[in-house]
């Protein structure tokens, strides 16, 4: 059997045999020893590539260390981290640079070095070198890149939706039953304790989360993609997987992740209702906008707060007001570079202020501001907070819009862009940007990535669960336009 991935007119595949004629393509896996035919089949070949992309899945949404809670206050400016997560993500990440270079088209890489990235990259560099430690800063920026790598080979391994859902559900699946296994053998873990700084969360689900404030967003990420199976074919279990996220998300106590996680699936939803993508873009800016005015917009319109209070029971959203505050009033002294990357929270632009008795929450000593946006001004200022904006929500709204005119790709665009939607809509009372493994960060990185490649390359929708094809070929992500084809041997 011949199999194409990737794939387009002068791109290179992977190959099960030798090439029938000169008329097609030169398969890129006969120049890599360890995909040559001769040692590994099409279906071998076909297995890696899902496992690679499953397992790297459950590791983003995992760990390597589950069950462990995190603490929100902190004696100390500096997290040292954790050296088994440090020394598996770097396993993991060679492992998935070593599969992409192996299994992926080389037109799939090099669509990277796109102007968002590169200028993204330059970014990253120009913080790196500005840093006041910068051997710290470089080890904080290498797990977060290591975290992106993995990220990007979930969805670029795959051979077809087929093959990519397969891999969705063995990693996503395994989050979820072992968050449940949790609450049944480990309920001490799986459940919020007393805990002095917030009593108020005490009973709440975290399953193997360390927080249930990343708990409650990765499972609403879960439920999504348990409708984009159910939508594709595979009912019984995207089924499953939709209400066993959702009924988690209730339990988390998360009243704003409750409430964002079906909203974002609404305004998505409208694309296929109203059949224009459009529709679904316009609605979600909208929805920015007014999550937007209704959270920082609690500091300056009395009538606002006072709504917020009446729909919430809480004008402050947990406290956070007093960090958004603390913000706002931070961001002027340094508008267009920022503080530099990791280094605002924890850090002696913070620590070194006094203590601040009247406010709610004491500032110094928390890990980020509660606000991805506000964050990013802070860390990155007006110019490298645009780039990087520009990067993670505004591209994927275009990538999204491109995607979405081919029928074959709708569905698993509509879920890429729900995660991308309530990331931009939870924004607003989390922080996880370029936040290293930090589940959110990375289910979030991978729908942009997901994008990306969807609206520059074909993909073949796979043999569906009703309708089982013999030993035919299929072809994958594949350049526009592109012919690619797949024969018996």
């Amino acid at each position: 059997m011949r199999l194409v991935s990737f794939s387009s007119s002068r791109s290179l595949g992977l190959a099960g045999g030798p090439l029938p004629s000169q008329a097609e393509p030169r398969p890129f896996a006969a120049q890599i020893s360890l995909a040559r035919p001769a040692f590994l089949s099409a279906a071998v070949i076909r297995a890696i590539a899902v496992l690679v992309s499953g397992l790297g899945l459950a590791l983003m949404l995992i760990s390597l260390r589950p069950f462990a809670a995190r603490l929100t206050y902190s004696s100390g400016g500096e997290n040292t981290g954790d050296a088994l997560n440090q020394y598996g993500f770097l396993a993991a990440g060679g492992i998935c640079f070593l599969a992409l270079l192996c299994l992926a088209n080389r037109r799939v890489l090099a669509s990277l070095f796109s102007p968002g990235f590169l200028l993204l990259g330059l970014v990253l560099a120009f913080n790196l070198m500005r840093s006041p430690y910068p051997d710290l800063m470089m080890r904080a920026l290498l797990f977060t890149l290591i975290g992106m790598l993995i990220a990007f080979t979930v969805v670029a391994l795959p051979r077809n939706q087929a093959d990519f859902r397969l891999a969705l559900g063995l990693g996503a699946g395994a989050a979820l039953a072992l968050s449940y296994i949790g609450l049944v053998a480990f309920p001490d873990l799986a459940k919020h304790g007393f805990d002095v700084y917030e009593p108020q969360h005490s009973g709440l689900w975290r399953g193997h989360f360390s927080h249930k404030n990343i708990a409650g967003p990765v499972m609403s990420v879960i439920a999504i993609f348990g409708l984009y199976l159910m939508r594709s074919g595979q009912r019984a279990f995207g089924f499953v997987m939709f209400a066993a996220a959702a009924l988690f998300v209730a339990n988390t106590g998360s009243k704003t992740t409750a409430g964002l996680f079906p909203v974002s699936i609404m305004i998505v939803m409208m694309a296929p209702v109203f059949a224009s993508a459009g529709v679904a873009i316009l609605t979600s800016i909208a929805a920015i906008a007014s999550v937007g005015i209704f959270t920082l917009g609690v500091l300056y319109r009395p009538d606002i707060s006072l709504l917020v209070s009446k729909l919430t029971g809480d004008e402050t959203y947990t406290g956070r007001t007093t960090l958004w505050e603390f913000s706002l009033s931070m961001i002027p002294n340094k508008p267009w570079l920022g503080y530099g990357l990791y280094n605002f929270w924890q850090t002696e632009n913070v620590l070194g202020l006094d203590a601040p008795f009247e406010a709610a929450w004491d500032y110094r000593y928390i890990v980020h501001g509660h606000n991805n946006y506000l964050d990013i001004l802070l860390n990155l200022g007006i110019i490298g907070g645009a780039v990087l904006c520009w990067v993670l929500f505004v591209a994927p709204m275009i990538n999204y819009a491109k995607a979405r005119r081919r029928p074959a790709k709708r569905a698993m665009a509509d879920m890429f862009f729900m995660i991308i939607v309530f990331a931009s809509l939870l924004s607003f009372i989390e922080t996880f940007f370029l936040a290293r493994n930090d589940a959110i960060w990375l289910m979030h990185i991978m729908a942009v990535f997901g994008l990306h490649l969807l609206a520059r390359f074909e993909i073949d929708p796979g043999p569906s669960t009703r309708t089982r094809r013999r030993a035919l070929g299929h072809t994958s992500f594949q350049r526009d336009g592109a012919i690619s084809a797949s024969r018996a041997a």
